[in-house]
């Protein structure tokens, strides 16, 4: 089975990798954030749901068929 996953970047910021990507189910997606100058990761989201605040690395398991990853950047 895969795992349709969408990865997204707030304002202030990229991640890597971005836009939509296809994965076997539960494999590992690992994403950097590259905050801009005077930014920092304020919060990764997993469908919707705060999971993890304050690093610029993440690791998440696809799990189900749809996945969506965003990450919100804060002023320094």
């Amino acid at each position: 089975m895969t795992c349709h996953v969408t990865i997204r970047a707030g304002e202030h910021g990229k991640i890597i990798p971005n836009g939509e990507i296809v994965v076997s189910e539960s494999s590992h997606v690992y994403l950097h954030a590259l905050p801009e100058p005077g930014y920092q990761v304020q919060m990764w989201y997993v469908n919707g749901n705060q999971f993890y605040g304050g690093t610029k690395q993440f690791r998440v398991t696809a799990e189900g068929d749809k996945l969506e990853i965003k990450v919100k950047f804060s002023k320094i």
